[in-house]
């Protein structure tokens, strides 16, 4: 256990500093909610349709009879199966759930470190883990779970991963039936974790790093054959994923080599609220700009975990701070080994014990309002500033893709259709599957290459700054 804080009654202040950040995350996102699909979006929304109209039984979704690259029969198929059913395939309202599961990942988030804050007989705990949960729902690495509906599975991942931690750390501190319930529920949160994503195989890991930082050592007989029926969990799930899946891109193939800095680099910018187009931009240019919205997102951030953790060291002892760089290194296990692809998401579980530890640091502190106007200016300038990017930004390439297909939706388009695509990354942003979802064309009939043939009719052509025409006379060039 650690010493206590002097803070018992927090002052109004206090509320009133978590509420108006909370305000001021609500808003940041709520403009998610008028991104159109795109991208995965389709190849999902046109895979649970025919599913859907086939009379496919929903439990086919969680034993397969095809390969795919992924096995998350609950984030994926089966949720876009409902999206499909429920919600008419329309995006505001998908957006919306998207945000209402992010929120309710961040009260996880809030649940367990009101676990935490008690088993380490921290005052104001239940102020700590009100802030906790706000400070995590407004970090910029969120950007894509919210504005992107086929990212959603990291949301309910981080869910159930927090769901699963906060019985684990409850039941220590538990006696009777309390403590019963508390143990029979790790094991149905982790298998909806692993059912979300392949990363919550780690979490037994995770398990044992959050009981070191509360110092919760000593484990009872039923928490030992909750562990080991975790462990037991994990490797049937590991067997089944096998069985599921396929190999997939070379993009997120594993390696040992340069990648390791590359990917070590990514996470210090994650941690630190740099979004991945201003990574992106470092690298392509243009540089002086990327290099100012670095500065502008990572500083501000640092500064309020250096005012957090500076107030919060006298009660946390050394075990639990090396816990917090376990806990994060280790959610982020397998992303140091990624070959290329990366996103700022990713880091999105490893963020949450950095996160608790924040907030308990900035409860009670003198400056405490700076240390939330600056996790406000960070978050802002973050997705803010992703969300007015053109292309090559995802969210710009959304925006256009979009605007073309509502250009060709007035337009009759017969088919095969041929595509001419000079950019493959702005196409992907529609992809076959959008083209043949909005245009109410079979997907077969659509041919992407990187020039139509002469007697192709119709071929649309893509030209590298983005725009577009319809082509129906045939002899392109």
């Amino acid at each position: 256990m650690t010493p206590e804080t002097t803070v018992e009654h927090p002052r109004f202040a206090t509320w009133l500093g978590v509420a108006l950040l909370g305000a001021s995350v609500l808003s940041m996102w709520l403009p998610a909610l008028h991104t159109p699909f795109w991208g995965d979006d389709y190849v999902y929304i046109h895979a649970a349709h025919a599913a859907n109209a086939s009379s496919a039984p929903w439990w086919s979704d969680f034993w397969p009879t095809d390969l795919h690259p992924f096995w998350r029969p609950l984030s994926q198929e089966g949720y876009w199966r409902l999206v499909d059913t429920l919600l008419g395939d329309d995006a505001f309202a998908t957006h919306t759930v998207s945000l209402l599961l992010h929120l309710l990942a961040s009260g996880g988030v809030a649940l367990l470190a009101l676990a935490i804050s008690r088993a380490c007989r921290w005052q104001a705990s239940r102020a700590t883990a009100a802030l906790a949960g706000v400070a995590y729902a407004g970090l910029g690495m969120h950007m894509l779970p919210v504005h992107w509906a086929a990212a959603i599975n990291n949301s309910l991942l981080t869910l159930f991963t927090t769901l699963c931690l906060a019985a684990w750390v409850h039941a220590a501190d538990a006696a009777g039936r309390r403590r019963i319930l508390l143990l029979a529920s790790v094991l149905p949160a982790l298998a909806l974790a692993l059912l979300s994503k392949e990363s919550a195989a780690l979490t037994v890991a995770l398990m044992v790093v959050v009981r070191l930082f509360t110092g919760q050592s000593q484990a009872r007989k039923g928490e030992l054959a909750t562990l080991l029926g975790c462990i037991g969990l994990t490797a049937v799930w590991l067997v089944l994923h096998a069985r599921f899946t396929t190999h997939l891109d070379s993009a997120y193939g594993l390696a040992l080599g340069t990648n390791l800095i590359r990917n070590s680099v990514a996470f210090t910018a994650w941690l630190s609220d740099v979004p991945r187009e201003a990574l992106r931009m470092a690298v392509t240019g243009p540089r002086p700009r990327a290099i100012a919205w670095i500065a502008a997102t990572a500083l501000p951030m640092l500064a309020a975990f250096v005012m957090a953790f500076r107030h919060g060291r006298p009660s946390m002892r050394t075990r639990q701070w090396l816990s917090v760089g376990l806990f994060a290194v280790v959610a982020y296990g397998p992303y140091f080994l990624l070959s290329w692809n990366s996103y700022a998401y990713y880091a999105a579980v490893a963020a949450i014990l950095p996160t608790i530890a924040l907030a308990h640091g900035a409860i009670g502190n003198p400056r405490m309002p700076i240390i939330l106007a600056l996790l406000a200016i960070s978050s802002w300038t973050a997705v803010e500033g992703t969300r007015q990017l053109d292309h090559p930004g995802l969210i710009g390439r959304a925006h256009w893709a979009e605007r073309m297909l509502q250009g060709l939706e007035h337009r009759h388009v017969g088919h095969p259709l041929w595509v001419d695509v000079r950019d493959s990354h702005r196409f992907y942003a529609v992809g076959a599957a959008g083209l043949a979802w909005r245009l109410k064309i079979p997907e077969g009939d659509i041919h992407v290459a990187t020039q139509c043939p002469a007697s192709a009719s119709p071929c649309l052509r893509i030209d590298d700054d983005g725009n577009w025409r319809l082509d129906t006379g045939g002899k392109h060039h």
